[in-house]
């Protein structure tokens, strides 16, 4: 007799399979935060990125060899046509980057990402962020950022540098002249 395979019953999927999925929500929402700035667009990111996966056949699905990266790609896509949206535009045209409403949202931004290089991320064009946020803050590879944003490695790389000189710049500015190291 063969080994049976237990269902989960949402789409006949085994429970390891849906687990392995599941368990990528933490990683794709703070993807969306960091690059968004705000846990509700994340969430609703995040929502569309797994209705697109649950909407592909299961051959497809079972097909894809990496989900993880599949199910990184699709958000950080999504990502991308929102910061390119005219709300998104509009929004920060305005009044500038809004904090958080909820203390709680500010908190699940991880500590390598402090405040003033979240002003800074939100001052960048979507495609700089993209690929600064995948390669330096989720260690992809320029590789992968370039197949996500659409250009070639040597161009993520160049958008991931300019990233990190103007995070660098900001918070040097940021930083009261006495604490600041003498060189010499």
């Amino acid at each position: 007799m063969g080994s049976a395979v237990r269902s989960d019953g949402v789409n006949g999927l085994p429970e390891q399979g849906v687990g392995a999925i599941m368990g990528e929500r933490r990683r794709l929402i703070n993807l969306a935060y960091r690059l968004l700035g705000s846990s509700a667009d994340a969430e609703d990111v995040v929502r569309e990125t797994y209705a697109r996966w649950y909407a592909m056949p299961r051959r497809e699905r079972e097909a894809i060899g990496s989900p993880g990266g599949w199910l990184t790609t699709v958000a950080s896509r999504i990502c991308l046509n929102v910061l390119g949206s005219d709300r998104v535009r509009r929004e920060w045209a305005g009044a500038g980057p809004v904090a958080a409403a909820d203390p709680a949202d500010v908190i699940t931004l991880d500590e390598s990402v402090g405040m003033v290089s979240l002003v800074v991320l939100e001052s960048m064009a979507p495609a700089e962020r993209v690929a600064f946020v995948l390669h330096d803050v989720f260690q992809y590879p320029f590789a992968e950022v370039a197949a996500v944003v659409g250009r070639s490695s040597a161009a993520c790389r160049q958008l991931a540098f300019s990233a990190r000189h103007r995070i660098r710049v900001a918070q040097e500015a940021a930083t009261p002249v006495e604490f600041l190291p003498v060189r010499g």
